[in-house]
């Protein structure tokens, strides 16, 4: 903590005050445009705050708006009076500054200040926005057929910057329920659920339409404000229904397969295969094969252990994440099949890397250890960490050595984190990762081994260190 400093006849304490390191991994899914924080600062009777510069302002005639952004790396350290605070906050987009990207209300960012000093680590939300979002078919469907089944995918996004949008987390919608427009426009194969419901297609000769209204909660900005109030919502899905009647039809039509030039594929990392999936009816089914092993599929009963979810949209856009296990060339092969059974293919041989060897298992002890990578720019690579079985508290870190500057009891960043990191234990379930504005962490990691996995958003170095408490 900071001594106190003193303005006038007020005694000042410091308040280290952080946006937890990179915005998208807090509240938003996706690739986020560059973004800021705004925060308000209003004391224990809801009156603003002004400071000048970072330091409380008694006049009240100072800026009323403290902005974390990368040229403070998403921190700041303010000196204000001891108190009760809450600390509002808008995320919006650096290009325009219009854009409310995420909201942290006041009554979910509380502070107590006390004389020796704090921090307050900044929570928000991320916006909805309706005309940014979709309730539509998981994949390219054209033509819609009474007793057709299908998923419909709802996909909160946030508004656009430059035309792109990012989705809105589960955790910031509430339940979502599903109706039809009429009873004859089709059945519902169970309730659906935050990410889409299943549907088969009826129609009679009054009801030639099928229409399906997501109704949930979300955060929706307060008309031009930089605010936003959690309310109802809908989105809305409609198709027309084609009626069979007495005839014979054949579908000679083949879909349409393509996959992207797939390049920096590693050993033991994610790479993202992508593509296209398009019928002049509708696609069923996207399947990737690894020299002839299903190793992708968008049928969910096909997603077993080694076989990755295919994710799709209505325009026909898919991706999956493919793992390669052995280094030299494979054989990707794309199979797209549409409703009527015809089938495309698309493929490429793809040559995958070892991965470097730069250090081996990365096993913990009561010694303070340290391992650094250089990475390129979106290749994964993933580590093997070890917790010996007798250890206890064991603590990990990663982060960019860099860029992390000694500020008293605080490591500073020079810049924010230029990667992301996941961990897994040895049964492959995902292990939480907190993260502050330089570091993702572990701090209390049992016995076991794990799996790292970082990928980097920008050519950089990462350290990975730790110790444990006793033992190992």
């Amino acid at each position: 903590p900071t001594a106190p400093a003193q303005t006038g006849t007020t005694a000042l304490v410091s308040l280290r005050l952080s946006a937890a390191g990179p915005i998208e991994a807090q509240g938003l899914t996706g690739a986020l445009p560059a973004a800021h924080f705004d925060v308000r600062v209003r004391d224990s009777a809801g009156k603003p705050v002004a400071f000048q510069g970072t330091t409380y302002d008694p006049t009240g005639t100072g800026s009323a708006t403290l902005t974390l952004n990368t040229v403070n790396g998403f921190q700041q350290t303010v000196l204000l009076p001891a108190g009760d605070y809450t600390f509002e906050n808008a995320v919006l987009d650096d290009a325009s500054g219009a854009v409310l990207l995420g909201y942290g209300p006041a009554a979910e960012n509380p502070a107590t200040v006390r004389a020796d000093g704090g921090s307050v680590r900044l929570k928000f939300h991320a916006v909805f926005d309706r005309a940014s979002s979709t309730l539509a078919p998981t994949l390219s469907m054209n033509t819609l057929f009474t007793g057709v089944t299908f998923n419909l995918a709802l996909n909160p996004k946030t508004a656009a910057v430059a035309g792109s949008s990012v989705g809105v987390p589960t955790t910031d919608l509430g339940n979502v329920t599903y109706t039809l427009g009429n009873a004859t426009d089709g059945v519902f194969n169970g309730a659906g659920g935050k990410v889409g419901v299943n549907v088969t297609a009826r129609g009679t000769a009054g009801d030639s339409v099928l229409n399906v209204t997501a109704s949930f909660s979300a955060w929706v900005r307060d008309g031009s404000k930089d605010t936003a109030t959690y309310k109802a919502t809908t989105l809305e899905y409609a198709q027309s229904i084609m009626r069979g009647g007495l005839g014979l039809t054949t579908d000679g039509v083949m879909p349409v397969a393509r996959l992207a030039t797939v390049s920096g594929a590693v050993v033991g990392s994610v790479t993202t295969l992508k593509g296209t999936a398009t019928d002049d009816v509708q696609v069923n089914a996207i399947r990737v094969y690894d020299n002839g092993t299903l190793v992708a599929s968008s049928v969910n009963a096909e997603v077993v252990t080694g076989v990755t979810v295919v994710t799709g949209d209505a325009a026909g856009t898919w991706s999956a994440g493919w793992t390669p296990g052995t280094a030299g060339g494979h054989e990707l092969t794309v199979v797209v099949s549409d409703s009527s059974g015809n089938e495309a293919r698309a493929g490429q041989v793809v040559n995958v890397a070892a991965p470097v060897q730069t250090a081996a298992d990365f096993t913990l002890n009561q010694q303070f250890r340290s391992v650094e990578f250089d990475l390129k720019n979106g290749v994964a690579r993933t580590f093997k960490i070890v917790v010996p079985a007798n250890a206890t508290n064991a603590e990990l870190y990663f982060s960019n050595p860099g860029d992390c500057v000694s500020e008293g009891e605080y490591c500073s960043p020079a810049a924010p984190m230029q990667f992301t990191a996941a961990l897994v234990n040895a049964q492959g379930q995902p292990v939480v990762l907190e993260e502050d504005a330089y570091a993702f962490y572990n701090s209390r990691l049992p016995a076991g081994e794990y799996r790292a996995t970082i990928t980097p958003t920008a050519d950089t170095r990462v350290s990975l260190y730790g110790f444990t408490g006793s033992g190992g």
